[in-house]
């Protein structure tokens, strides 16, 4: 099976809700030893994302961006590590995380601000953009890495249509 195409999924998220909603489809695709890097500007959407995945692997979890602690991690049957590298301003602090030792094999991570990692995060992964639009909304890329995230996108396991059941009234 091939795992070095090049596919990248893009999504309109009209609202707050939507981008919730996505992230409760992506929590229940998620399974220990999963790694998501998220990436986009201040106030995009990253930190309601994770809420949603939040919300499918540890009910009952407050969603909110570990800026000033870094890292956070939501116990629950898959521990959730979620690290927020908003501030890191060297390398060094990257390695002080010791995020490979948090992400131990039965953990899901979730890392806002991937970008300042590059080339520290496994081969094996979801990449996900947000960025503003000129009108309301956000986009949303999703890039999967690996084989297992290259089929799940093959198989239409990200597509829009097999999230927005994970909506709710009044999102």
């Amino acid at each position: 099976m091939m795992d070095g195409m090049d596919i990248e999924l893009r999504s309109l998220l009209r609202t707050e809700g939507e981008t919730r909603s996505f992230g409760r489809h992506l929590g229940t695709l998620l399974r220990p030893g999963d790694w998501v890097a998220l990436v986009g500007d201040l106030g995009s959407g990253k930190t309601t994302l994770v809420s949603g995945i939040l919300e499918s692997l540890s009910p009952g979890a407050r969603g909110r961006s570990p800026t000033y602690v870094l890292v956070e991690v939501h116990p629950g049957p898959v521990p959730v590590v979620h690290a927020d590298l908003y501030r890191l301003r060297s390398a060094g602090e990257l390695q002080g995380l010791a995020l490979d030792d948090l992400a131990e094999p039965g953990a899901v991570v979730l890392i806002e601000w991937a970008d300042r990692a590059e080339g520290n995060l496994p081969a094996e992964r979801l990449d996900l953009s947000l960025r503003y639009l000129d009108g309301p909304g956000r986009e949303l890329r999703v890039r999967p890495r690996g084989v297992r995230w290259n089929q799940a996108a093959r198989d239409g396991l990200l597509d829009r249509d097999r999230w927005q059941h994970a909506l709710h009234p009044g999102n």
